[in-house]
């Protein structure tokens, strides 16, 4: 392999490495995702086509919204961190702050984000001649080739027999024939 060749990936890593903030992290595994996954759904070939291609048009979308808000509220997080925090705080604070802004993000912020938007986003893309939307996308129903079995019930047997028990001198009458304290 050429040396100038290595050494500029030797630089690229060393800088990379130095410069290792959470929201890039995280920015970057969203963007992996916003392609991945819509390009791998979309080469399944068991799947029908409409699922398909609402499925990674879905997708597509939570990994757009994640970005700026990863971005925003590691960022934003970061600065208030840098405006409130004493001077030598300041450096590790910030990243402290930018990975909980991170973290806030991705448990609050994008899930309720998505929420709100994708689903009157889907409704314009995927809606009938009758007005009915995208809710048939969003049931989770077996496949119509498949012929399901109704599970069998299990069938119980009560215990209808009295039993004693002692607690510190106390006798306790348990009339449906669970033990007490699991014993």
């Amino acid at each position: 392999m050429n040396t100038t060749l290595l050494d500029k990936f030797r630089k690229i890593c060393l800088k990379l490495g130095e410069n290792n903030k959470p929201t890039y992290v995280v920015m970057s595994i969203a963007a992996v995702k916003g392609i991945c996954r819509p390009t791998f759904t979309m080469m399944d070939k068991k799947e029908e086509p409409k699922t398909k291609k609402y499925t990674a048009i879905r997708e597509g979308l939570t990994e757009l919204i994640a970005i700026p808000v990863y971005w925003l509220l590691g960022e934003g997080s970061a600065k208030l961190a840098n405006k409130f925090l004493p001077e030598e705080l300041k450096a590790k604070g910030a990243k402290n702050c930018m990975l909980i802004g991170v973290c806030a993000a991705a448990l609050v912020v994008i899930p309720g984000l998505c929420s709100l938007a994708i689903k009157p986003l889907m409704d314009k893309f995927y809606h009938n001649k009758k007005g009915a939307l995208a809710e048939k996308f969003d049931k989770i129903s077996p496949s119509p080739e498949i012929k399901t079995k109704p599970a069998p019930q299990p069938v119980y047997t009560p215990v209808n027999r009295p039993s004693i028990q002692s607690f510190a001198g106390v006798k306790i009458y348990n009339s449906y024939g669970m033990k007490a304290g699991g014993v």
